[in-house]
């Protein structure tokens, strides 16, 4: 009688363990799929701003924008005559 309650008691206290073991491996997954979601939502901002940086940088290396800056933020014009001046090698001694 008492073996046969030990091997009852051995085969709850199994079945206890592998619920409790059960139970810890759906948390996990639970706290996995979460995590992956959350770099997902994390993956997909920063695909958003790689396009408007991206976009960012389109604009910065526009030359007629750059020209525009460089004429009305710094005051920087086309010279109106260009003087080229030839010196020859005997000068140069």
């Amino acid at each position: 009688m008492k073996s046969e309650q030990r091997k009852i008691l051995f085969v709850l206290f199994l079945i206890l363990a592998m619920g409790l073991v059960h139970l810890y491996i759906n948390t996990q997954n639970i706290a996995l799929k979460y995590k992956v979601t959350e770099n997902k939502v994390g993956l997909n901002d920063l695909r958003s701003q790689n396009r408007l940086l991206g976009s960012q940088v389109a604009r910065k290396e526009d030359l007629g924008q750059i020209e525009r800056t460089a004429q009305t933020n710094l005051n920087m014009v086309y010279p109106t005559k260009i003087t080229y001046l030839v010196v020859s090698k005997e000068a140069t001694r």
